[in-house]
């Protein structure tokens, strides 16, 4: 049975991210100033093994996500086709941000992605959950009973 393990994102976790050479975004966050991550990331656990990770952000506005979003996700002459995400999350209060879900090439199709959104779920049952889709994990998304927000990339569930 896999488990989720909060660890501080520190100097050890940056050094463990950067020798993951089968996850998406493990090169990137190994290489992250830390007041850019939250200060603990999420660990699958399995078979005695990191089996992937997880990085959630929780807000108390929109205007926070919104400014990650301006700074980390859209460039200045796209943000027009983001408007249903300004509409949407714009007067939100007390959410989740999913920012980061992989799980390690050797470990893919086992259900420990599904089984840290379940967890997510467990843990923040009243929050809504925003996370920004990849094209090809959007269908993954879908199984969780995430939506599309309106025309953009990005999905929501709750």
């Amino acid at each position: 049975m896999p488990t989720i393990a909060a660890k501080p994102f520190d100097a050890d976790m940056q050094a463990l991210l950067g020798e993951i050479a089968t996850a998406y975004h493990a090169p990137e966050l190994s290489k992250r100033d830390r007041s850019e991550i939250p200060e603990q990331i999420y660990m699958i656990e399995a078979e005695d093994a990191m089996v992937g990770y997880g990085v959630v952000w929780e807000y108390e506005n929109g205007k926070q996500l919104i400014k990650k979003a301006e700074k980390d996700y859209f460039s200045d002459d796209e943000k027009y086709l983001e408007k249903d995400f300004y509409i949407d999350i714009k007067n939100k209060k007390d959410f989740i941000f999913i920012e980061a879900l992989d799980v390690l090439k050797d470990f893919e199709s086992k259900g420990y992605a599904a089984f840290f959104v379940n967890w997510l779920k467990a843990k923040y049952p009243n929050k809504r959950m925003y996370v920004y889709s990849l094209e090809k994990s959007r269908n993954f998304w879908f199984k969780q009973d995430f939506e599309v927000l309106g025309s953009t990339v990005w999905m929501t569930f709750n």
